[in-house]
């Protein structure tokens, strides 16, 4: 969770691997479980996500690659996490459109929900230790309108947008760009923007 909906500067924190990995718009590194749900284990295993041909994979470092989500546009952005459960939770940006790719309890399936308007959507579960798995929650963040830092929860079914912040140095030609986000070495969570 995010304490009463505030950012913090931390000045010498950095992420916790394995998001202190190189990360790319469409590359990116996460904590997770032994397979996919398996909740045998802790989240202690460092998975990794990729985009190749029209497929995004996931693949922990030393099993093979698992083909998790097919599209047929071009994707520009992708970032994943696990849910408490270790299904996979995907957001990627598709002919300009944020897509949110999901497991809905309610449906008992996995869905795939649009959101307009957004750029660089980026997921974490925000704590990952099992010992506090049941207060965890994967935090989908994003820029909206060229100069707004938001949040959606999985609690909330990411229906509902918190802002955290908004920059009003950007605008439309220098626009807030936000690359990665995660736990820290503080035990804080992070959001790395330019």
């Amino acid at each position: 969770m995010l304490p009463e909906n505030t950012l913090t500067e931390l000045d010498s924190a950095s992420f916790l691997p394995p998001r202190n990995k190189s990360q790319t718009a469409t590359k990116c590194w996460e904590l997770g479980g032994i397979a996919l749900s398996d909740t045998s284990e802790p989240m202690r295993y460092y998975w990794y996500g990729y985009i190749q041909g029209n497929t995004i994979y996931l693949q922990r470092m030393d099993a093979e690659p698992i083909s998790v989500l097919a599209f047929t546009g071009s994707v520009t952005e992708m970032s994943f996490t696990f849910d408490q459960n270790m299904r996979p939770t995907i957001a990627y940006v598709e002919d300009g459109i944020a897509k949110l790719y999901w497991y809905d309890s309610s449906q008992s399936q996995n869905v795939i929900t649009e959101y307009v308007d957004i750029t660089n959507p980026r997921l974490s579960l925000d704590d990952k230790r099992k010992f506090n798995i049941g207060n965890s929650d994967i935090i989908f963040a994003y820029v909206t309108d060229h100069n707004r830092l938001c949040y959606r929860l999985q609690r909330e079914r990411y229906s509902a947008e918190h802002v955290l912040l908004t920059d009003t140095t950007k605008s439309n030609d220098e626009p807030l760009e936000l690359f990665n986000i995660g736990m820290s070495t503080a035990n804080r969570f992070l959001f790395l923007t330019n």
